[in-house]
């Protein structure tokens, strides 16, 4: 339940002409029904300046107090929007069992003390303050920030009513069911995509992996237990996660949204301004969030923009460390989405700077991302076996672009190896090729940080 009263309306009223209070009060009802409508919700009723809405009811869902939450702060930004600092709205949700009956007009048809309690937690509110009640807060508290537990004191109620202060919405979802510790019947799917994972590290390429199955049936609990997999790894991969919904507005590319301020460290109250001093010289991926970026531009040059914009986002990102991309309930996706997707799979090239490592001997802790290509420096001449290994790893580590920049490095100036290497490099056409000569000793010297090497070649060439 959810329970909307306008602050403000009755002062405001006093100073107006009845017909300009008529005007602001049927704004105000058009706006709320709008937001609740647009998450699925069923308006209860509206009483003077006051609105109370139902989510789960006529249709049970089971994101009901996701939905409750989001159109709260939904109807919170639209007021300001409106009204500016004239007039706020101080809001209760709750969550609970109660008893539906058939809608009459002006009268309401669910009852029940849930129903009480959402009142007196409005009631409880500061004006422009949301108070969402514990249930509530528990069932959707990965999606959302709230504050410290506090005690709203009302009447009946011995010891108060526990609450949280909704402060901002931060993440695509919460968690699905309850996660314990036990992970039971998914270690093939699980091996299977960690299969997957180190194939995409290794060669510095992206796929796409879906994962099909009826709701409850674990989905969200794989891709919890593979995130606790591979984050121990160093570098640590860099996740990010979206959801498609099918509720709301800006559907189309609401999850690169919510990667987008995963990255950026957005919150939904932040203001465009300063989405846009984020976001710099990509301006255009704005048009996720919703902004007005695209100016008199033609559609398919926005699109094409949109896409080039993205593909450079996570090409930066997957330079850094290997990344993540998690695509929530995909099946509400609409086809804008599926085809960045599908551009994404093909265009985005790994890390930009491709750094070789060909010291011989044991594996060994190397330059962060270093792809370790023992004996690359070694053999007979340019028309060796072991050029024809490297034409082959090269060719699947640049995807065939010979402008590709690449680092080749070994021990230290005294390992003529890596110069060797890229001599080769160079001899099969590459143009953006760069010997470290310092190497390791260089690296470690200067204070540089190791990591685990990529491994290429499983052992080194002759």
């Amino acid at each position: 339940m959810l329970f909307a009263d306008l602050v403000g309306s009755t002062a405001l009223a006093s100073s107006e002409d009845p017909e300009q209070t008529r005007v602001l009060l049927d704004r105000f009802y058009d706006v709320m029904a709008e937001e609740i409508e647009a998450t699925g919700g069923t308006i209860e009723k509206f009483a003077g300046d006051a609105v109370m809405a139902v989510f789960g009811v006529p249709v049970a869902r089971e994101d009901h107090a996701e939905r409750a939450l989001h159109t709260a702060l939904a109807m919170r930004s639209r007021i300001h929007e409106l009204f500016g600092a004239r007039l706020q709205l101080r809001i209760g949700v709750n969550t609970g069992e109660i008893v539906a009956g058939t809608p009459r007009v002006g009268s309401s048809f669910v009852s029940g003390d849930p129903v009480n309690v959402t009142a007196r937690l409005e009631q409880g509110a500061a004006p422009g303050e949301i108070v969402v009640g514990e249930r509530t807060a528990a069932l959707a508290g990965a999606a959302f920030d709230f504050s410290e537990p506090l005690t709203i004191e009302a009447k009946g109620k011995e010891g108060g009513i526990p609450a949280r202060r909704l402060l901002d919405g931060h993440a695509p979802a919460r968690p699905r069911g309850a996660l314990g510790d036990a992970f039971v019947g998914r270690r093939h799917e699980l091996d299977s995509l960690i299969a997957v994972f180190d194939q995409v590290v290794e060669r510095a390429s992206p796929a796409i992996v879906t994962i099909v199955g009826h709701p409850g049936v674990g989905k969200s609990r794989l891709l919890a237990e593979l995130s606790s997999t591979i984050g121990g790894r160093d570098p640590r991969p860099t996740e990010r996660t979206g959801r498609c919904l099918s509720y709301g507005r800006g559907l189309t590319y609401r999850p690169l949204a919510e990667v987008l301020r995963q990255e950026l460290r957005l919150l939904d109250s932040d203001q465009p301004a300063r989405a846009l001093e984020l976001l710099g010289d990509r301006a255009i991926l704005g048009l996720a969030l919703g902004l007005d970026v695209t100016g008199d531009l033609h559609p398919l040059v926005v699109r094409e923009h949109f896409q080039q914009a993205w593909i450079g986002l996570l090409d930066e990102l997957v330079a850094r460390t290997p990344g993540v991309l998690v695509i929530e309930d995909i099946h509400w996706a609409e086809e804008p989405l599926l085809e960045l997707l599908r551009a994404i799979r093909h265009r985005v090239a790994g890390p930009l700077l491709l750094l070789f490592d060909v010291l011989g001997g044991e594996q060994h802790d190397s330059l962060p991302g270093a792809i370790w290509l023992p004996g690359a420096g070694r053999g007979n001449g340019f028309d060796d076996a072991v050029q024809a290994q490297l034409a082959r790893l090269l060719q699947a580590a640049t995807k065939g672009d010979v402008g590709r920049a690449m680092v080749f490095f070994c021990q230290g100036t005294a390992c003529w190896l890596s110069y060797n290497a890229a001599l080769r490099a160079v001899a099969l056409g590459y143009r953006e090729v760069y010997w470290y000569r310092g190497g390791l000793e260089a690296w470690i010297a200067a204070g540089g940080a190791l990591a685990p090497l990529r491994l290429s070649w499983r052992k080194p060439a002759p």
